[in-house]
């Protein structure tokens, strides 16, 4: 987890999270992390547009968000 978390922080890239609040409502998130600390991380929340604050023992799963690098193909 914490290995997703400073790559987005460093390479400024997003990642999914899944998110539970304190009254075990679940989200998914694009974010992208502005700063962290021990407990918890501060990001720019792509759906919300704006940033949050996030408790990191509330994080259920992060993951990295894939790129499809497939291009359209010319037609002759």
């Amino acid at each position: 987890m914490n290995y997703l978390l400073k790559q987005s922080l460093h390479q400024q890239i997003p990642i999914d999270m899944i998110y539970m609040k304190k009254n075990g409502e679940c989200s998914k998130r694009k974010i992208i992390v502005h700063r962290q600390t021990e407990q918890f991380i501060q990001a720019y929340c792509l759906s919300k547009k704006t940033i949050r604050t996030f408790r990191k023992d509330c994080i259920l799963a992060l993951a990295p968000i894939k790129v499809n690098h497939s291009s359209a193909h010319a037609v002759s």
